[in-house]
């Protein structure tokens, strides 16, 4: 049985591993964030250039070309284009992780694990800073603040844990089968128009629009766009499957690092 002392060191260990593991999630986004705007004169500012440049472009093709009047347009867009970009630089982003770091991986013992999740550390910084520019543009549009805005917390975290987990299950599968990548592009792009980002759920025909929500990307930003321009709550329904996915995700991607990363060093 172990004494006080020997629990007071067993805690003091602890809390030095999860400062150092901390420590190295820090340095590898940071890490991340200066290899992804290296010789970039812009830096960060494409990151919103990007977005902006989407919200011409589509926008002038449904008002300009299709007119199709949908009120408030550009704002409904952008709300839900900010997450979306969150996951798709997420996903597609985690996939070559282990590849442009095989030196390092190679000759170095360390957590493989901080390696995808600093790819979302990376991705979040750049989500915020988006974040924070948008409540900019909310004070000249106008759009009301309101104390319902703290819920998109939840609705992050739940980006968060879902992303956290696919970011572990593809940059394991992409060094194993490189064929991940392409695949994977190939269905953000798919569910990019299945998932209302471009176009809110009112547009879809009302009887659909219940059932449509049960994708869980769906549920986010249709949720972001719900919490800051409605004032309104994803259905509990929704919101649970969107929970549950994310978790099966970390499950699954905690399940598939762990299993195949002993053999990483000698697959690279």
């Amino acid at each position: 049985m172990a004494t006080e002392p020997d629990r007071l060191a067993i805690e003091r260990s602890e809390r030095s591993d999860s400062r150092q593991l901390a420590d190295l999630l820090g340095i590898l986004t940071v890490a991340q964030l200066k290899a992804r705007y290296r010789r970039s004169f812009l830096g960060f500012l494409w990151s919103l250039i990007m977005p902006l440049f989407q919200i011409v472009v589509i926008g002038f093709v449904f008002q300009g070309l299709l007119q199709h009047e949908i009120p408030n347009y550009t704002i409904q867009f952008l709300v839900a284009l900010l997450p979306w970009i969150f996951f798709s630089d997420t996903v597609l982003g985690s996939c070559p992780t282990f590849l442009k770091f095989r030196n390092v991986v190679k000759k170095i013992y360390f957590p493989r694990w901080a390696l995808p999740i600093s790819i979302v550390g990376s991705s979040l910084v750049h989500f915020l800073l988006s974040m924070m520019i948008l409540f900019v543009v909310f004070l000249v549009v106008p759009v009301d603040f309101h104390p319902i805005f703290f819920h998109l917390i939840p609705l992050t975290l739940i980006l968060i844990v879902m992303l956290c987990g696919m970011a572990l299950l593809f940059s394991m599968l992409h060094t194993y089968y490189q064929d991940t990548e392409y695949a994977l592009t190939a269905i953000v792009r798919m569910f990019f128009f299945v998932t209302p980002v471009m176009y809110p759920t009112s547009e879809i025909p009302e009887h659909y629009q219940y059932w449509f929500l049960f994708n869980p990307l769906a549920t986010i930003t249709e949720g972001f766009r719900g919490v800051l321009l409605r004032h309104e709550l994803p259905l509990p329904e929704h919101l649970a499957t969107a929970i549950i996915f994310s978790v099966l995700c970390l499950l699954a991607g905690i399940l598939v690092h762990r299993r195949m990363s002993p053999q990483l060093p000698e697959v690279l």
